[in-house]
């Protein structure tokens, strides 16, 4: 049991580490892109293939409703990852990421309404807390309005879609087992991700090799954290806690930018030192959520 609870807790705040660094180094290779979407196709094949080592751990019984229920969670992913990399690739990873934790709200919104879990005190204080530490997070509306208004709507609506995710993996895999849910949703989003085909800029052959070089690894990087936080929601069951704890990612993203973006070719610190202050009073406040969830 305890090995489980240091798991329980490790895993997800090592994946948000992870998310920080393949959200810069994803940045990084769509510089130069028209859109997104080589990318996108690229890191969920890799994220694909990676989930389908857990057929290894096995799981229930391969029923149409269990199949069903792997394909609409891998839908609602599918969009939030759509979203998400408009977010990054027309915003900034400082703002989207950070803005990316509202899911937190979202999730616990959905687990409360769909009955599937009792919220205390304690997880609806760190939830609100989370909210007003992402509203600091988020910069000053006169620092880069346009980039700021794309981070900001992609990322809200990337979360809702994220949130959704969750919920559903929390509630159908007992049914499937994680063994099996976690593959077929991540062939599921790997089917889409054909659908982006004819809007890449070029084939996948003619991407610029450095372009490549930065993401490959960020999106092998991005697969494991990704591997991780289902793995924690699909098995522990503790779906609000886990997300309170994945959002420490905010932090990381900030202090990244701030501190090694320029190795990135990042250039978001140039917005000054007093957002970016702000943003790290907004990472006070979410490490105190963090706090607030693990008492």
């Amino acid at each position: 049991m305890r090995s489980a609870a240091i798991a329980a807790t490790a895993v997800p705040l090592l994946s948000a580490v992870g998310y920080a660094l393949a959200a810069l180094m994803l940045k990084r290779a769509m510089e130069g892109e028209r859109n997104p979407w080589r990318v996108v196709f690229i890191v969920n094949m890799v994220t694909a293939l990676g989930f389908q080592s857990w057929f290894a751990v096995g799981g229930h019984p391969f029923t149409w409703e269990n199949v069903g229920h792997a394909v609409l969670a891998g839908l609602a992913f599918f969009i939030g990852q759509v979203l998400t990399f408009i977010a990054i690739s027309k915003g900034d990873v400082s703002i989207s990421t950070p803005v990316l934790g509202t899911k937190v709200v979202f999730v616990a919104l959905f687990a409360h309404l769909s009955g599937g879990e009792t919220l205390g005190p304690g997880l609806w204080a760190a939830t609100l807390l989370t909210s007003v530490a992402l509203a600091l997070l988020g910069g000053e509306w006169r620092a880069n309005r346009d980039r700021l208004l794309v981070s900001v709507t992609f990322a809200f609506l990337a979360a809702i879609a994220f949130a959704a995710t969750d919920v559903l993996q929390q509630h159908w895999v007992p049914a499937f087992g994680y063994g099996h849910f976690g593959p077929v949703m991540f062939l599921t989003v790997a089917t889409l991700s054909l659908g982006l085909i004819p809007f890449f800029d070029g084939g996948l052959m003619t991407m610029p090799r450095g372009a490549l070089a930065w993401t490959l690894p960020g999106s092998a990087v991005l697969a494991l954290q990704a591997m991780g936080i289902a793995y924690c929601i699909g098995v522990f069951q503790e779906v609000t806690v886990t997300n309170v704890l994945y959002n420490t990612r905010g932090l990381w993203s900030v202090a990244m930018v701030w501190v090694v973006g320029h190795w990135f070719a990042n250039t978001e610190r140039e917005v000054g030192t007093g957002i970016m202050f702000r943003r790290l009073l907004g990472t006070l406040l979410l490490l105190g959520a963090v706090w607030l969830c693990l008492r």
